[in-house]
């Protein structure tokens, strides 16, 4: 398990795909956010507003695998990086909670025109920390060098091939 969420069987790491995902669910949380509150040619915008609490939901969930796969990373992260890996789960971490807080508010009021400001700051919050994990991480681990596979190494039924000379 811990090599599926550190990607080695993809051959990359997860964990910086993950944090754009999740990065480009806030984008349009908050696109979607803002075109709710400028009516969009509507006077009914609450479709939006329900797009945005599910693409929160979205976000909050794509953050919490980014966070499991930066967890199975940290154990094999260089000791000159432990403290950018810990930084990266945290920023994971705290983007889930600003996302499944943004969430939570604005699930009691689906039925408006547009969304309330705390939840649109909180998904600006998140948004921001978004940027700045999913830049580290794809500076953290995307250089990251695979070991190869034994399975990958060996000639199928075990046989060797013959040099000729």
């Amino acid at each position: 398990m811990k090599g599926l969420l550190e990607g080695r069987r993809f051959g990359f790491a997860l964990r910086p795909w993950l944090g754009n995902v999740a990065l480009g669910l806030g984008l349009a949380v908050t696109i979607l956010d803002l075109g709710s509150w400028v009516g969009l040619g509507t006077r009914d915008t609450s479709a939006l507003v329900v797009g945005a609490y599910w693409l929160c939901l979205a976000a909050a969930v794509v953050a919490l695998l980014a966070l499991f796969t930066a967890l199975a990373e940290l154990r094999d992260v260089p000791e000159e990086d432990t403290m950018l890996a810990r930084l990266d789960a945290g920023g994971m971490l705290v983007t889930i909670v600003l996302y499944g807080a943004s969430a939570a508010l604005r699930s009691t009021d689906l039925g408006a025109a547009g969304a309330a400001p705390l939840p649109f700051l909180m998904a600006i919050a998140g948004l921001l920390v978004l940027f700045v994990a999913s830049a580290m991480s794809s500076l953290l681990y995307a250089s990251r060098e695979w070991e190869e596979i034994e399975e990958m190494v060996r000639e199928p039924h075990g046989r060797r091939r013959a040099v000729s000379r």
